[in-house]
């Protein structure tokens, strides 16, 4: 089995069970919620993290040879 197959194996997993989750108990939505918060949070600090080097390396930079 290559990697395309089971990445797709994978994400047809996932599918299910969000077509399963409007009936799902309370545990279980929670537990989503907890999981979608933790990869949004790790996209988001993600993109931060390039806009913040994309915007830093066109900067001038000090050396600190020039305070003398």
């Amino acid at each position: 089995m290559d990697a395309k197959q089971e990445v797709l194996d994978i994400l047809q997993k996932i599918w299910i069970k969000l077509q399963t989750l409007p009936e799902a108990n309370a545990i279980e939505k929670g537990g989503f919620l907890i999981l979608l918060l933790f990869i949004l949070t790790f996209l988001a600090l993600v993109v931060f993290a390039c806009a913040q080097c994309c915007c830093s390396c066109g900067r001038n930079r000090r050396s600190n040879n020039s305070v003398l």
